[in-house]
């Protein structure tokens, strides 16, 4: 039962932009739950499939122009390569403080604090690329955004939204970027720890609610950054950061 209630929780909160991995190390916390880097990755292994159904026109897109020889789907690819190898970089290189990250819930909330700031400032923004105008220093600046959200309570969707809106990206370009940028983490992440899971029952039932309550938080997320509503996200984060002060 915990693990599905869990699974459920990285479900809604993987793409909304309050942190799936602080709400799962809070959450972890409450219910008396031993934090495991493993199951978690596993974890975001199922999301990895909900963004896949939400972005398939692109991802299609991309494969097919590779394929075929075009050029603006090679450089789209070779831009989210190159956004996913500062998190790739740091998660190899601290992996050891990011698991002891999960531990400290007092770390956790400050990390919020992060993520608060960045949702209330993103509504600000309002650039004028599309996609395809998205650069190589743009690709890199918003991939060390996303390398900052491996820790436990700075959101991945976020951080990397607000990286791309910086960047005076349209919000929807932004939107799009940011869930194709996630496929190779998310994928790259659940394939290297997957080998550690044991999959029970219960395991594989949070993986299948992880993927149902993806997709529900993938349609919120596009409607709260169209409508410029992100800020109420950040407010959301300074409870969860005062709650993990006082947990």
């Amino acid at each position: 039962m915990q693990e599905i209630l869990l699974g459920i929780i990285q479900g809604l909160t993987e793409f909304l932009p309050v942190s799936s991995s602080g709400h799962l190390a809070l959450f972890s916390k409450l219910i008396n739950f031993d934090p495991n880097v493993s199951f978690f990755a596993f974890l975001h292994l199922m999301t990895f499939f909900a963004v896949l159904l939400f972005v398939y026109k692109e991802v299609w897109f991309i494969l097919k122009g590779m394929f075929t020889g075009k050029k603006d789907a090679w450089n789209l690819a070779l831009k989210i390569i190159v956004s996913s190898i500062p998190a790739a970089f740091i998660g190899l290189m601290f992996e050891n403080q990011i698991s002891e990250a999960f531990s400290s819930l007092k770390l956790v909330g400050v990390f919020f604090l992060f993520t608060s700031i960045a949702m209330i400032l993103s509504d600000r923004f309002n650039g004028k690329k599309e996609l395809m105008d998205i650069t190589y220093i743009d690709a890199i600046i918003i991939g060390l955004f996303q390398a900052a959200s491996i820790f436990p309570g700075i959101s991945r969707s976020g951080f990397t939204l607000f990286g791309a809106l910086l960047m005076n990206t349209k919000k929807e370009a932004a939107l799009k970027y940011s869930f194709l940028m996630s496929l190779p983490v998310t994928f790259g992440a659940g394939m290297l720890e997957i080998h550690k899971v044991n999959f029970t029952a219960p395991v594989i039932y949070s993986g299948i609610f992880t993927f149902i309550f993806g997709v529900l938080g993938l349609f919120i997320l596009k409607k709260t950054v169209i409508n410029g509503k992100l800020k109420y996200f950040g407010y959301y984060t300074i409870i969860a950061a005062i709650l993990s002060f006082i947990v």
